[in-house]
């Protein structure tokens, strides 16, 4: 019995492909995250984007500014 090495091209390529794969699921997930928190649509606006507009606003009502 004569003694094979094992195929590594096969292990080479399935590598490549597992890594590829985890790097598309990985750009997919942070573009749905960066939409959901800064996502500027008037009707549905992201998290941040919420928290800012409500931050100005307070700010903007300040009653210093009208006295009495």
């Amino acid at each position: 019995m004569a003694w094979r090495k094992p195929n590594r091209k096969g292990e080479r390529g399935q590598v490549v492909v597992e890594y590829t794969l985890l790097l598309v699921v990985g750009v997919m997930v942070a573009f749905i995250i960066t939409t959901a928190l800064v996502s500027r649509d008037e009707n549905s606006p992201g998290l941040l984007i919420n928290k800012w507009l409500k931050i100005i606003r307070v700010i903007g009502a300040d009653a210093a500014d009208y006295p009495g």
